[in-house]
């Protein structure tokens, strides 16, 4: 449109005649004066243009197009056309102080200006949506941060991108200066959000157990090991309650799935156990509680314990959990002792360090002392030898002046 418009330009300069083609302003110069600004300008605004591409590609990295859409659009649209203005002086710049336009009273300078300044405007805006549809939804946007960390997309691709469109409708809200209805839709979509971590969170951490329990369901474990298995579909429950509650207690969240898995292996090992002993002939009993007691037996021993089995199994097994726990008390009785003797050994090693400091201070002060009576020998001796010589020099003088008398 514009190049239509230089057309239509040269077509009136044919027919019309005293058309000047610089302005006022710069046909008033001198020419090097004119052609030296111009070419500062020309650099600047070559300076400008780039500056602004900068800027549009990081603008792309803080999804400033995601926040401001519309911003963005005319933000790109101001920067093509200070580009297409450029592009008619950048390899001549006698072009730049040309009209921009057949109907424009601006130069082709000019309206490049023109179009960064408005560039500038738009990114502005678009800066300043961002940072208002980040206080205002604070929380959608902490749900959303959190989702993406548990890669919630992974599982349930649909959901997460249903509430990606959700949020980016409160974000048009706020952009589109309707702010109210951003903050009265945020409830139901962190509600949303939330629903969707939690639900992430219990396929990362507890799937392997919900699948092994409705495994053992199916494989019929409760005919043969109702209470166990009950306890175990007990302990999966309370792992998904915890997780309900605090999904972002990853530490505890895995050892409530811990917790569950070993429950749920408990319970197929004593179903195991049971169907085993439902399909066992009667005459095969003896030889099964024999074995369990060849067990406890091999234990007993190796702990050191007497051989228990002239008692009851269900005993045997109390006898030797009090013969474990009396060697473990008498272990910790054996360390306290041990860490007494060390500590009163640390304490003895310090009084002595304190002893022989206060010897080596006192020995310090007893050669002091013995050293002292000589040194007050060798100060006496000295006044003693002044006042002898101090008498003879008074005889001395008293003889000179009875001499002089007579």
């Amino acid at each position: 449109m514009k190049r239509e418009f230089k057309v239509a330009a040269l077509a009136a300069a044919i027919t019309l005649s005293g058309c000047a083609s610089d302005s006022d302003s710069t046909a008033s110069l001198p020419l090097e004066t004119n052609q030296s600004q111009t070419a500062i300008q020309i650099d600047g605004m070559k300076q400008s243009i780039d500056l602004a591409e900068e800027t549009l590609s990081s603008s792309y990295k803080a999804e400033l197009d995601w926040f401001a859409s519309i911003q963005i659009r005319d933000a790109k649209k101001a920067l093509a056309e200070a580009k297409e203005y450029y592009a008619e002086f950048e390899l001549d710049p006698s072009e730049a102080n040309s009209s921009s336009g057949f109907f424009s009273s601006k130069t082709n300078l000019q309206a490049a200006e023109e179009g960064i300044a408005q560039f500038k405007v738009h990114i502005s805006k678009a800066e300043s949506i961002r940072t208002e549809v980040l206080t205002i939804l604070e929380d959608a946007f902490g749900y959303r941060e959190q989702l993406a960390a548990i890669n919630a997309a992974k599982y349930y691709p649909k959901t997460a991108k249903q509430l990606e469109q959700n949020i980016k409708r409160l974000v048009d809200y706020v952009a589109n200066e309707a702010a109210d209805k951003a903050i009265n839709a945020q409830p139901e979509l962190i509600r949303k959000q939330r629903a969707l971590e939690v639900k992430t969170v219990t396929r990362i951490y507890l799937s392997d157990a919900q699948k092994e329990l409705k495994r053992l369901k199916i494989a019929n474990v409760s005919m043969h090991a109702p209470e166990t298995l009950a306890r175990a579909a007990a302990a999966v429950t309370a792992a998904q309650a915890f997780i309900a509650a605090e999904p972002r207690a990853t530490a505890q969240i895995i050892d409530k799935a811990d917790e569950a898995m070993f429950s749920l292996k408990h319970a197929q090992q004593i179903s195991n156990v049971v169907k085993k002993l439902k399909a066992m002939p009667e005459k095969d009993y003896e030889r099964h509680v024999l074995s369990y007691e060849k067990i406890l037996l091999e234990i007993t021993l190796a702990l050191g314990a007497e051989d228990m089995r002239d008692q009851a199994i269900s005993k045997q097994g109390k006898n030797l959990v009090n013969h474990i726990k009396g060697n473990l008390q008498g272990e910790q009785e054996t360390m306290l002792a041990q860490q007494k003797v060390r500590s009163e050994l640390i304490d003895e090693k310090a009084h002595t360090a304190m002893l022989e400091k206060e010897i080596a201070k006192l020995s310090a002060q007893l050669l002091a002392t013995k050293q002292a009576p000589a040194a007050t020998v060798e100060k006496v001796a000295p006044i003693k030898n002044a006042t002898v010589a101090e008498e003879a020099d008074t005889t001395t003088v008293t003889t000179a002046t009875t001499n002089e008398a007579s």
